[in-house]
């Protein structure tokens, strides 16, 4: 008897013995047991017992008599062939003859053994598990190649959609039906998260049968314990997972039992990205367990990428598409599509609506809203504008945003309405009755309006709309609360749109210079510090003043570039001048609120002055606005320490015009209050006006600050200035706004400067701008 070798002990062997001598299968399987093998093993003697013994478990092996009294051999390979296909069969027999024996090796049987010669038992059985292990690992291999054969015409066929289908919906259907069909799986899912919500909902899917609408919501979780399916985890975590064995999975699966039932074994979900931000999954699976290896799933997660970077360029296309025709801020339509829904309805409605008014409104004051609060609350106020207008307008395809402040709508007219007009414009200022409430301020907005009617004022679209605008600058500049248009209004129109253009040169073409209004400290007489003020030399020879080309600087964009300009010029006449030997003087450069809301401000100002920041005698100083520092101005307040810090002042300009708290004095990076010219040129006859200057002057030396009384025009203003202590003084009394070389006479000079350009000089004193 065979001994037991290293190479066969511990190995377990299901063995079927279709055998009717009891003594010959005892004596079978203690040669079995006796080479290493645990031998567990079930005896058939009819075709009967063997198909119910195959049904209930297949064997490891099956060892068959080739005669029995009531079944044969050759009938008992037929069986194994088709009910146990890659099971070795080996005849085991005293009667099978060589030919015989040669025909049952041609039919499938792995190799025979007499019962005489059991020597050849133990080889015969190792060399027939062998060659069926070898089989089963080739078959494997080869299922698994033709697996990831269809998973690759999957991926091909999914990329080939990706390019030609636009549609979101469609694609993620068709990838799904590619996935069954060509891939292979016996399901397919993709859902995409709602992140509002944190409900995700399948968008396509395929092979579901045993499910009648797989299209209902499931929530996605916030952490592990939450998760109620293998989707919703994957979403969660943006990690994929691999179920296995579906009966044997650690994760929670939605359907399990449904799953099961219809055949599905194992699962790959993989997570969908856009942005790197997980809003989806793609689940896929298969009828067998431990299928899916890693190769497949690398080309699952190769499937996943391809897919997310398709959504992520939908939903930018879609975002473009958006943006392209509606204003993001309010959601309503931009002038483009405006125009050309009003063309629709001109084509359309010409017969029945003869007539029909165009208005475009303005909300009042806007930018002030903005210095004083923020910008944050000017877009929310803008966007409460918009819910109001659309709860007027249920069909808000009569409405538009065209940009900052202004809003445009269309109303059909009865014919001969005359006063329809003035009734139209009631209509919007009573949408603007109520205060808005935005962030915790009650806010009241004013608007102006410019309208157009047709036919009288346009026969086109964009024709209409650009007369209503006309009629809406002509109402801004004149100070009406609504015109109707008229034609010279264009002109007008046109003048300052070609002011706005020729601006955008006017840096490159060195158009811009500075003049210099000296500060003059009441104490000494003398100048103490000097404010740049800007002024532009118009290419047709005239000097704008900036009350005029200020406001289209910043609706077109410049004030950021402009505002270096300056910095960068100050300081270079700054330098010139200390160069020249005259008395040291600090020069005052305004900075808007958006050029201080901008990141990096005090980086920008510093290297735009270079060196002068350091400089205790000569140096350049920095005034903002009241309300720049109003509503939340944290990062305003930050620039200006960072400044502070570097050596420069700060100054509030126009203080007590804002909306500031006092409160916040002590809090703010400030050492000079200027008292603005409002106030001053109500002194000293207004009793009120004195009183609000004295007390502005005593809190501003309580918090140690200096104060500048601006506007100061008349020695009855300057002497009670200075009775009440104010420390400088501003205005045309003393300087108008000069150039260059005219302000270096007056800094050489050695006479102080109180009364005109200098002492004894009361000419001037009369003199405006």
């Amino acid at each position: 008897m065979e001994r037991p070798t290293q190479e066969n002990v511990d190995r377990d062997l299901d063995v079927l013995l279709i055998e009717d001598s009891e003594p010959d299968a005892e004596l079978t399987i203690r040669r079995l047991n006796a080479a290493g093998f645990r031998c567990t093993h079930r005896c058939v003697v009819t075709e009967l017992e063997m198909r119910s013994a195959l049904k209930a478990r297949l064997p490891d092996l099956i060892l068959s008599d080739f005669s029995l009294p009531a079944f044969s051999g050759m009938t008992a390979l037929a069986i194994a062939r088709v009910e146990a296909t890659g099971i070795p069969f080996i005849f085991l027999s005293g009667t099978i003859g060589e030919e015989r024996a040669i025909e049952a090796l041609k039919c499938g049987a792995i190799d025979y053994v007499l019962k005489s010669n059991l020597m050849r038992l133990v080889p015969a059985v190792k060399r027939a598990l062998a060659d069926a292990e070898l089989r089963r690992t080739s078959q494997l291999a080869e299922r698994q190649v033709a697996r990831l054969t269809g998973v690759l015409h999957m991926l091909s066929g999914i990329n080939a959609i990706l390019v030609r289908i636009q549609n979101r919906d469609e694609l993620l259907n068709e990838t799904c039906r590619l996935a069954h069909r060509v891939g292979g799986y016996a399901i397919a899912m993709v859902a995409l998260i709602n992140p509002t919500t944190r409900m995700a909902r399948p968008i396509g899917w395929a092979g579901w049968n045993f499910f009648p609408e797989p299209d209902q919501e499931f929530p996605v979780a916030d952490h592990e314990s939450g998760d109620t399916s293998l989707m919703g985890r994957v979403i969660r975590t943006g990690q994929p997972a691999l179920c296995e064995d579906v009966n044997l999975s650690p994760f929670v699966i939605d359907g399990k039992d449904e799953l099961i039932a219809a055949g599905v074994r194992s699962l790959a979900c993989l997570p969908l990205r856009v942005d790197g931000t997980p809003i989806g999954s793609f689940l896929c699976g298969t009828t067998a367990t431990g299928v899916i290896g890693q190769e497949e799933l690398l080309l699952l997660e190769e499937v996943a990428a391809n897919l997310s970077f398709a959504l992520q360029y939908l939903d930018k296309q879609d975002a473009v598409r958006f943006l392209s025709y509606f204003e993001p801020l309010t959601g309503l339509a931009k002038r483009a599509l405006f125009c050309e829904r009003l063309s629709r309805l001109l084509t359309r409605g010409t017969q029945s609506l003869p007539r029909l008014a165009v208005a475009v409104f303005d909300i009042e004051h806007l930018s002030v809203i903005n210095d004083s609060f923020g910008r944050h609350t000017g877009d929310r106020l803008l966007q409460c504008v918009a819910d109001r207008l659309k709860g007027q307008y249920p069909d808000t395809e009569q409405l538009a945003h065209l940009g900052g402040g202004t809003f445009v709508s269309m109303r059909a007219l009865p014919e001969h309405a005359e006063d329809e007009n003035r009734t139209l414009h009631r209509d919007f200022t009573r949408l603007f009755d109520r205060p808005f409430s935005v962030d915790g301020h009650e806010i009241v907005a004013k608007i102006k309006t410019g309208l157009a009617c047709y036919p009288e004022d346009g026969q086109e679209p964009n024709e209409l709309v650009q007369n209503a605008e006309a009629a809406l600058k002509e109402a801004k500049t004149s100070g009406e609360q609504y015109l109707h248009h008229r034609i010279d209004m264009n002109s007008g129109l046109a003048r300052r749109v070609g002011m706005e253009h020729r601006l955008r040169t006017a840096l490159d073409y060195e158009e811009f210079v500075l003049h210099y209004q000296p500060k003059i400290t009441l104490g000494t007489g003398k100048i103490a510090s000097v404010e740049a003020l800007l002024r532009w030399q118009d290419p047709e020879g005239e000097l704008i003043a900036p009350g005029i080309f200020l406001p289209l600087l910043e609706s077109a964009g410049l004030m950021a570039a402009t505002g270096a300009w300056v910095l960068r010029q100050a300081a270079s006449d700054c330098r010139h001048w200390r160069r020249m030997g005259l008395p040291p003087v600090r020069i005052a450069v305004n900075i808007s609120p958006p050029e201080l809301r901008r990141r990096n401000t005090a980086r920008e100002v510093l290297d735009c002055i270079g060196d002068l920041a350091g400089d205790s005698d000569w140096g350049i100083d920095i005034e903002v606005t009241e309300g720049a520092l109003a509503g939340d101005s944290s990062a305003c307040v930050h620039e200006l320490r960072l400044l502070r810090a570097a050596g420069m002042r700060i100054a509030i300009d126009d203080f007590g015009t804002g909306f500031s708290s006092l409160g916040r004095l002590s809090e703010l990076p400030i050492d000079t209050l200027k008292i603005d010219r409002t106030f001053t040129s109500r002194l000293p006859a207004d009793r009120k006006g004195c009183t609000l200057v004295s007390t502005i002057i005593g809190l501003a030396h309580a918090f140690d600050m200096t104060t500048v009384a601006e506007g100061v025009e008349t020695q009855a203003q300057l002497d009670y200035l200075i009775r009440e202590g104010c420390d400088e003084s501003q205005g045309f009394l003393h300087s108008r706004p000069v150039p260059k070389a005219e302000f270096e006479r007056l800094l050489g000079s050695s006479r102080p400067v109180m009364g005109g350009l200098t002492a004894g000089s009361p000419a001037s004193r009369t003199r405006r701008a």
